[in-house]
This record gives structure tokens, sequence and C-alpha cells, in this order.
């Protein structure tokens, strides 16, 4: 799973690091795809935010009543012991002991989801060792069930909160970018070895943590007008063992040397929990005006903002090329993800 809109770049990542990764189908905020990649590598995707073992899928299932005898047929058939194996891989040896299912239902249907679940949760009480109970929240192992047309899937949920929330990020500040969404804008920096890569608008400092521990770097750099904003990155790449320079600035007059850096990666101001549409009109005019000037020519410029038709505007009228945009949903909120670099 992950942020919807991003199916595609979580799957360029998936072939880059899993050789024999070979794609199933995407669906809205999922990758399906087959590979014999042991799951700790799979747990350490950095665009994704949850993996699964898929035990079921089907599809022409129908909107019927029908339907849940299917389901429920279809879930006693589930390889129930080897997703505890895994399970229990990744878990460093523990054993679950209790389970739950979670199910989730797009589209109209002749039987309601809650219908659904109680049947993969029959079919499942006669699979699951008699020593692992059912409980209502908070179980060990998690067995999800997605209905959507006349398709479903059941998997078991393999990572955890950990997986998409990190373990270094114990500070936030409103409007922090979620790690995965920060992974995601990096991979689309194109990472090199070399790069000197600046986020002048660094708030909690997640972009240049999740830089830091995608790929190599010669150099980050990021800063915030804010010195609370400064001290919580500060405190957070410290917990991630990541080592960059911190400063408090004004983005739109950086105390940096021109062409310094090869990477701008970036969360622009929405306009909704910081700032407004107006005040976002003169501020991307006088951002988009210092980040040519502190990018090297060669360089990539990415950032992220809902504030989509004003930015592709001023980006294009300065003369910037567009070479990618990547339509996503961020916690909810619709967004819009450009690569571009000077022309």
């Amino acid at each position: 799973m992950t942020m919807p809109g991003l199916e595609t770049l979580a799957f360029s990542e998936i072939r880059a690091k899993l050789a024999d990764a070979q794609l199933v189908k995407f669906a809205r905020g999922m990758v399906l795809f087959q590979t014999e990649a042991v799951p700790e590598k799979l747990l350490a995707l950095r665009t994704v935010e949850d993996v699964f073992f898929m035990l079921e899928r089907i599809t022409g299932l129908g909107h019927g009543p029908d339907a849940l005898r299917v389901l429920h047929s279809a879930s006693l058939r589930a390889d129930i012991a080897t997703a505890l194996l895994l399970w229990r891989r990744v878990h460093t040896g523990k054993r679950a002991k209790t389970w739950r299912v979670v199910s989730q239902m797009v589209g109209t249907h002749g039987y309601r989801r809650v219908d659904a679940g109680l049947s993969v949760i029959d079919a499942l009480r006669r699979v699951f060792p008699s020593t692992m109970h059912l409980v209502e929240d908070d179980a060990d192992l998690e067995v999800w069930l997605w209905l959507s047309g006349s398709e479903a899937l059941l998997g078991a949920r393999l990572s955890n909160a950990t997986m998409r929330h990190r373990t270094y990020k114990h500070e936030h500040l409103p409007a922090s970018l979620r790690p995965t969404a920060a992974a995601a804008l990096n991979w689309l920096s194109q990472p090199t070895d070399d790069d000197v890569v600046l986020d002048p608008l660094c708030g909690a400092g997640t972009i240049l943590i999740e830089r830091a521990l995608l790929a190599p770097y010669e150099q980050l750099l990021g800063g915030d007008k804010r010195r609370e904003a400064v001290a919580i990155a500060e405190r957070n790449a410290t917990a991630a063992h990541v080592s960059a320079t911190w400063q408090t600035w004004d983005a739109r007059a950086l105390p940096l040397d021109a062409a310094s850096s090869t990477r701008i990666v970036t969360n622009l101001p929405f306009g909704k929990q910081i700032g407004t549409h107006a005040e976002n009109h003169a501020l991307y005019q006088a951002l988009i005006k210092e980040f040519g000037r502190v990018l090297a020519p060669k360089g990539v410029l990415v950032t992220l903002t809902s504030e989509d038709r004003l930015w592709e505007t001023i980006i294009r009228e300065q003369g910037w090329l567009v070479q990618k945009k990547v339509v996503c949903v961020i916690l909810g909120q619709p967004a819009s993800i450009f690569v571009a670099h000077r022309s």
C-alpha cells in the first residue's frame, strides 16, 4: 500500500530494489506484484506505507449475497501457514497470539461491508491455530479484506505503523510531511552520490532525513524561518543518525552561493494550515526566483503543493521546464509533485 497517486512511483522503487519483481496490477493506493525477495527487503522500501502477503485474490466476485459464500470459501483456502511464518520472521521470532480482520469496501454491493468481514472471520476461525484468539483491536496479525467492484483481495499485514511513520520522527509540526511522501519526492529527484540537497522550507526535517536514508549524497542543507522548526528538524535528524546543516533563514533570500545546490526538494506551503492563497501568490513568485539562483544549471527541482495551478503557471512563466507532474492525495488533500529544471 502507498499513498493514492504514488502507485507507479512506488513500483519504480520496487523494481529498482527487487530485480525479480513482476507487476500484477495497480489499484488505488495499492501495487500488487510477485517477488521471491525475503520480506526484510520489502519492509526496507521507503515509498511504501504497508506490506502484505496476499492470501487470496478473487475476480468476478459479483455484487449479490452469493458473494459472501465465495468470500467464505476463499478464506478457507487462504495460506495462513505461510503468512504466520512470514509474520514471525519479520517480528524476530515472536509468535502471533491474536488476530483480527479489517475490511474495506468501494462501490455499491448487495451486502454490507460488515457482513463481508464476518464471512471472512467465520472461515478464518477454522484456519487459524487454536492458540490464536480473535480480538476487535490491537491484534498481533491483521488480515485485511479489500472489496472493489467485482474484485476482492485478502492479505496478511507484515508491516506495522513504524513503516509509514518511521521510528525517528519523535516531533511533528502542523502540515509536517509524511515520511513516505518525503521519500517519494526524493526518489523523483533522481538521486546521485554527489548531490548537494537543499530543503529551504524544512519544517520538521523529514525530506532531508528521508534523502539521507534513501541513497548516498554529498551534503544536506535545510532551513526554515521558524526557529522551533529548525530545532525540531535537528532533533529528528539526530534520532535518525543523519548529519545535515540546519539554519534559520528566509527562503526568499537564502544565505547560499549561486548554483551551490544540485537538488532542491521541498514541500511548499499549501495555503491552508500555513499561509493563504493570496500570500502564496507573492511567496511562490519570490521562491522560484531564489530557487533559480541557488540551483546548479543541471540541477533538479522537486516540489509538492496543493496550489498546483498557481505553482505551474509561475514556474513556466519563469522559464522552467516541467519534466514530470504526479497528482496524488496527501492525507486526504489533493496535491501535485512537480519535477522541473531550468530551460
